[in-house]
């Protein structure tokens, strides 16, 4: 059990810095497809990136 939840924390971990990665892309400008081309986000997790 302790492993399966270490296991999901690194995952949480590595979607957040992915986000904060996609953040500076849009505030730099980059369109919504290189932002998934690039981190693997879906089209809805950049547009509600973009409303924040």
């Amino acid at each position: 059990a302790l492993r399966r939840a270490e296991k999901q924390g690194e995952i949480v971990g590595e979607k957040r810095g992915i986000m904060k990665v996609a953040l500076g892309m849009i505030q730099k400008g980059l369109d919504n497809e290189t932002i998934a081309e690039l981190t693997e986000l879906t089209q809805e997790e950049i547009e509600q990136l973009r409303r924040q």
